[in-house]
């Protein structure tokens, strides 16, 4: 089977979309705020809910010219034509295929499976199928609240730095779920540094407030 040509002449949804890239500064700034990651080892995903990539290669590529032009995209559609059921197996994948997603969002290639990926879109899409089964996923979730705190403290202060550390650890074989508390390390204008767990930061930004208030004498 030709998939280029296969998806040229039907032309799917996903065809002409860029390839997303995740940033590895955006994955740094958000680091100390990951309220929770869960990672799987034989996970299955939504192969079209993958948006992007870490790999800076293959950014702003659309798919279809991914799938004419990667480059090891041939080496991977032989393999494909040999094996197709590597693809559709329930087994976990070797070599393997791997995905990172942050708050339920868009799917991003992670450290292996680039071309594996695009070569799965196209193949699912000709045959009707969606769910991409044996993939390692890693999932983030966000703390909102503590990134919105971070701010009001830059905001106020000489110099904040967020930092998290682990609070709870559970897994088994071939999963994992860690749960991470963000705290805040604040420098104020004297030069005294101070660490905040985030219900102190918010009390303290509270206390600021209040204090202003009464200077002015509104109560």
């Amino acid at each position: 089977m030709d998939l280029a040509a296969e998806i040229r002449k039907h032309r799917p949804f996903f065809a002409d979309q860029r390839i997303l890239f995740l940033e590895p500064d955006k994955l740094a700034s958000i680091e100390p705020f990951i309220a929770e990651t869960t990672w799987e080892d034989n996970g299955s995903i939504n192969v079209f809910m993958v948006a992007g990539t870490t790999h800076l290669d293959y950014r702003d590529m659309t798919w279809l010219e991914f799938l004419d032009k990667g480059e090891k995209m041939d080496i991977n559609l032989k393999l494909f034509r040999s094996n197709p059921d590597y693809y559709l197996g329930l087994d976990h994948k070797l070599p393997t295929m791997s995905y990172i997603q942050i708050d339920g969002g868009p799917l991003y290639v992670d450290a292996d499976g680039n071309h594996r990926t695009c070569i799965a879109k196209a193949y699912f899409f000709l045959k009707g199928l969606s769910m991409l089964h044996g993939v390692t996923i890693t999932h983030h979730r966000l703390d909102h609240k503590a990134m919105e705190l971070h701010q009001r403290l830059l905001n106020r202060f000489r110099s904040v730095r967020a930092f998290r550390t682990k609070v709870k650890r559970e897994d088994s074989g071939g999963w994992m779920r860690e749960v991470f508390e963000t705290s805040f390390e604040i420098t104020d204008r004297k030069g005294h540094v101070s660490v905040f767990s985030k219900s102190r930061s918010e009390e303290l930004l509270n206390r600021g407030i209040l204090a202003f208030f009464r200077r002015l004498k509104f109560f």
